[in-house]
């Protein structure tokens, strides 16, 4: 295991000498992503130096479940721009610095206020999560610097899911790497008892309960779950299916695992993904130890960084400029 990482490792271990060393540090301005009427808050890292001729992959950061980009900003966004690439991270709808939808409020069986708008907030809605996405990738390959047809995206936990339905439906993204991803949630949909939030009978009440306005839109304290921030839209999430469009996939995949994986089965979800696309694709699996959250801090987190930077500057390293090549 340990030769297996130590190239990672070295090339890791060379980015953080050299800018210790005082090579210059890659730089982040904010930036207004437009998603169905919402302007998101984003934040575009540009590595350094960076030619006006340069033209170098890009490269796409998807939080999961109650994730936003403050996270990614210390913990991934510089390390990859540092290896070359332009990153964007972004925080979805409701979540972080951008707003959410204004919906009206209800007097109650279905009498509308038209007055009265409340933001939604703090909602984990994947469908809707997944086009904030679309939108995220379509600003950066609008981006002057970057070559559109050389990108990322990389997904962790519920963003390890999102990030393979984008993956799948952009061509020109042809790295995908998906860390304790999600990605597969519809294996956990099955034999499910009625009371279940996610059970169709649950569903179902909800959504008539919402048409007939007995319910608000939205779900409130009953839909969340301990320990986890924001509540879920059971409804979007039993119509969400990622791994439905698999075999359409054209990236060289990475996936990472936890070897204690307590949120849900990796033999259906991240092995599962694997094995979908090992024998057509380039793609590698890896287990690291620890539970789901151990691969945000300590040894599991350096050794993903690792694996990923490894994986990008193997799949889709920036191609050398004029005067890096003389």
């Amino acid at each position: 295991m340990r030769q297996r990482f130590r190239g990672a490792w070295l090339g890791v271990a060379a980015i953080v000498c050299a800018m210790a060393a005082g090579a210059e540090a890659p730089t982040s301005r904010p930036v207004t992503i437009w998603s169905e009427g919402i302007p998101l808050a984003g934040d575009l890292w540009l590595p350094a130096p960076l030619a006006e001729r340069d033209a170098v992959p890009g490269m796409l950061l998807v939080h999961g479940w109650g994730g936003i980009k403050s996270h990614l900003n210390a913990a991934d966004a510089p390390q990859f721009a540092a290896l070359g690439y332009v990153v964007l991270t972004f925080d979805y709808r409701g979540w972080g610095e951008s707003p959410g939808m204004l919906v009206r409020k209800s007097a109650g069986k279905g009498v509308p206020r038209p007055d009265e708008l409340t933001e939604v907030r703090e909602l984990v809605d994947p469908l809707a999560f997944l086009e904030d996405i679309r939108n995220a990738l379509a600003f950066l390959m609008g981006e002057p610097r970057v070559d559109r047809n050389r990108l990322a995206v990389w997904g962790s936990s519920l963003g390890g899911g999102l990030a393979l339905q984008t993956a799948i439906e952009f061509p020109a993204v042809r790295v995908l790497i998906s860390q304790i991803g999600n990605v597969n949630p519809r294996a956990g949909i099955v034999d499910l008892p009625d009371a279940s939030p996610l059970s169709q009978p649950s569903v179902l009440s909800r959504r008539i309960g919402i048409a007939r306005g007995e319910l608000p839109p939205f779900p409130g304290a009953e839909s969340a779950l301990p320990g986890l921030r924001g509540t879920m839209d059971w409804g979007k999430f039993r119509r969400w299916d990622p791994f439905a469009r698999v075999d359409e996939l054209e990236a060289a995949t990475l996936v990472i695992d936890a070897a204690d994986e307590e949120l849900f089965d990796i033999a259906k979800n991240g092995h599962a993904l694997y094995e979908a696309v090992k024998d057509r694709l380039t793609a590698r699996y890896e287990v690291l130890p620890g539970k789901h959250y151990d691969l945000y801090r300590g040894e599991s987190y350096e050794k993903a960084l690792a694996l990923e930077s490894e994986w990008l500057q193997r799949h889709l390293r920036p191609a050398p400029t004029e005067e890096s090549s003389k």
